[in-house]
């Protein structure tokens, strides 16, 4: 004999195992950690910048941990600082190449020789940041935020800044070479002495924006590009 379940009844279990497999197979659910060899736990607890100090912590887990104060000298490379909260903190001399830092907040935080190569920063938050000699080539930034944020010495070879938030931003004395920028916003950008994505260099009187405008136009065929539009010698 056929069980009949009423419809409302029928429904609710449909609605809940179907919300049951979306958080079951979140990607995004928690950061990734190294294979085969897991660092310390830390995550989901408040963790003094202190206990950090001169510590070789590689794949170390953070995941949504909250730091205080200044982190120096710390070895946290290929860690899990996924949705970490790092408002304010001061990062000094510190290893974080290929981290996780999908997500993490580090809102009005200072950043001062700090290693971020091919670390994944996609969604993060450096809303008014201070960043100085700070190494980024490779970095995953899609969606980040830069909002008023200060760059000085920054290397962004190569760095993927799709959708990134740059309004307000000063970026100077840095390196944008081969960088991706699509549908970010650069509007009101300041640049200062930088290498623009197309290997220009920015001045007062051409931004990163303007190479880009018209790197675009060209690639659209709105108009020759310059060497076309040169005339032949005699």
């Amino acid at each position: 004999m056929t069980t009949r379940w009423p419809r409302s009844l029928s429904c609710l279990i449909v609605t809940v195992l179907s919300s049951a497999l979306l958080v079951g197979c979140g990607e995004d659910e928690h950061g990734r950690s190294c294979s085969g060899r897991p660092g310390k736990d830390l995550s989901s607890r408040t963790v003094s910048g202190g206990d950090l100090w001169q510590k070789k912590l590689r794949c170390v887990n953070l995941e949504r941990s909250t730091l205080t104060g200044l982190v120096s000298e710390a070895n946290l490379r290929r860690g899990n600082l996924y949705a970490a909260r790092l408002v304010g903190v001061s990062l000094e001399n510190v290893d974080l190449r290929g981290a996780d830092l999908r997500r993490v907040d580090l809102g009005s935080a200072t950043l001062s020789q700090v290693d971020l190569r091919g670390a994944d920063l996609s969604g993060a938050r450096l809303d008014r940041g201070l960043l100085t000699d700070v190494s980024l080539e490779g970095a995953q930034l899609d969606g980040v935020e830069l909002r008023a944020a200060s760059l000085t010495h920054v290397g962004l070879n190569g760095a993927d800044l799709a959708g990134a938030d740059l309004a307000g931003a000063t970026v100077s004395d840095s390196d944008l070479r081969g960088a991706r920028l699509r549908d970010a916003d650069i509007s009101t950008t300041t640049w200062e002495n930088v290498l623009c994505p197309d290997g220009s260099r920015s001045s007062a009187r051409d931004s990163c924006a303007d190479h880009l405008t018209r790197a675009e136009s060209r690639a659209a065929g709105q108009f020759p590009a310059l060497s076309a539009a040169l005339p032949d010698s005699p």
